[in-house]
């Protein structure tokens, strides 16, 4: 088997953590690295939550590498609400086994795209694109070096997930994502238009949980505390008790991971894409703009019932 040489830029994150362990599930990918971005939580607890996930997985022999604590050009917001004030929604996990390779998730993508063939490696991002706009805009040469930058977020044709317009990972920086948008690197977008449609409902989590194991019951855990923390954020925000439950947790992340081992389950198009970062109503929008001259491939199709069971086959390993 021919393994897929890939860096993890993250932010776990409930969704990250899924995705960690498919990736880490998966013999054909190849996992370099992990770097990591403030985003659903801030830098030291998405970085201790990386070396968490690793432990986990039998894996401290991969580097974490932190990275940017704010965004590019704002204040870091967070998605505690959804996520919990440890990112993982208080699932019990191991401490890292060894403490971060270094803080600059900059100079390790450099140094990793440097030393292998160009085009050889992807860059998998989890979180906003801080760390990657800071590569491109910092050692441009370099950065197109990658074989492609697969990220999850954005709102293409669906409604966004924190205003009506925008996705959160493009919402907490867009002028990230407008960096790596404009960069002309091989850019891959996976949208809630996609990735809310990879549901794990309460009934799929339950089969995690009658698999055992420790991956299967941690996965299995990370989904309900998702369902808990979106029904508590509904009540205190007032939602009629009929809206407060949610009918499952979209695999955002996991997304990224399943179109690297299953690519034909995605459908794909070319479009020209703007990113809003004018800070009004639509701000961190993803919007389709026929005059633009930017184009990334989107996800705009998924074989759900497929993806699902792939998605479940890698989380039940080991």
């Amino acid at each position: 088997m021919t393994q897929l040489p890939v860096i993890i830029d993250t932010d776990p994150g409930l969704d990250d953590a899924l995705a960690l362990i498919i990736a880490l599930r998966s013999p054909e990918l190849d996992v370099v690295g992990v770097t990591t971005v403030a985003g659903n939580i801030g830098l030291s607890t998405t970085t201790r939550n990386a070396g968490r996930m690793l432990a986990l997985l039998g894996r401290s022999d991969i580097k974490v590498v932190s990275g940017a604590a704010e965004p590019l050009r704002r204040p870091h917001l967070d998605a505690a609400e959804i996520h919990g004030g440890d990112g993982i929604g208080g699932v019990a996990l191991p401490e890292p086994a060894a403490a971060p390779a270094g803080t600059d998730a900059v100079g390790y993508l450099r140094d990793e795209l440097e030393k292998r063939p160009a085009g050889s490696l992807r860059i998998m991002a989890l979180g906003p694109l801080t760390n990657i706009a800071h590569l491109i805009l910092e050692h441009p040469e370099t950065a197109a070096r990658a074989e492609s930058i697969v990220a999850m977020g954005g709102a293409v044709r669906d409604r966004g997930n924190v205003t009506a317009a925008a996705e959160f990972n493009v919402w907490a920086d867009p002028e990230a994502y407008d960096v790596v948008l404009r960069s002309g690197l091989p850019f891959v977008l996976a949208p809630l238009d996609v990735t809310r449609k990879v549901l794990a409902t309460p009934d799929w989590s339950g089969r995690l949980d009658a698999v055992g194991g420790p991956l299967a019951e941690v996965a299995a855990q990370m989904i309900r505390a998702y369902l808990a923390n979106i029904e508590a954020m509904r009540t205190a925000k007032g939602f009629p008790e009929a809206e407060r439950k949610a009918t499952g947790f979209p695999l955002h992340d996991p997304c990224v991971m399943l179109h690297a081992l299953a690519p034909e389950l995605f459908s794909i198009e070319r479009l020209p894409l703007r990113i809003v970062c004018d800070r009004s109503d639509a701000d961190g929008a993803t919007v389709i703009d026929p005059a633009s001259t930017f184009f990334a491939d989107v996800m705009t199709g998924v074989k759900s019932d497929e993806a699902l069971a792939l998605a479940f086959d890698r989380l039940s390993r080991g």
